[in-house]
């Protein structure tokens, strides 16, 4: 099990991954957060927020990375470029940062 150091506390927090729906899109689809939380202060670690925006990206790079004669690093890079601008998006609109 991985663990980091609590930035707010100093606590070595062993990371236990959880998900929480925290929205839904105009279609309806879950707008998903996947965090930890430090057991001793008690601070969220936003991980990751997954929308569709996101979802198609990482079924994107999964096709690159499907045939690695094919690959095209500068496509993964462009869409690995898209989703931080998305996830710092996501976050500021959902008050995780």
């Amino acid at each position: 099990m991985n663990t980091c150091i609590c930035d707010q506390c100093g606590t070595e927090i062993k990371i236990n991954v959880q998900e929480e729906v925290i929205d839904h899109e105009r279609n309806g689809k879950d707008i998903v957060e996947q965090f930890f939380i430090c057991p001793e202060c008690g601070k969220r670690y936003t991980i990751f927020i997954c929308d569709s925006y996101m979802e198609k990206r990482i079924a994107g790079r999964k096709r690159l990375k499907k045939n690695p004669m094919r690959f095209d690093p500068r496509k993964d890079a462009i869409l690995v470029n898209e989703m931080k601008k998305r996830f710092k998006k996501l976050k500021k609109k959902y008050n995780r940062e």
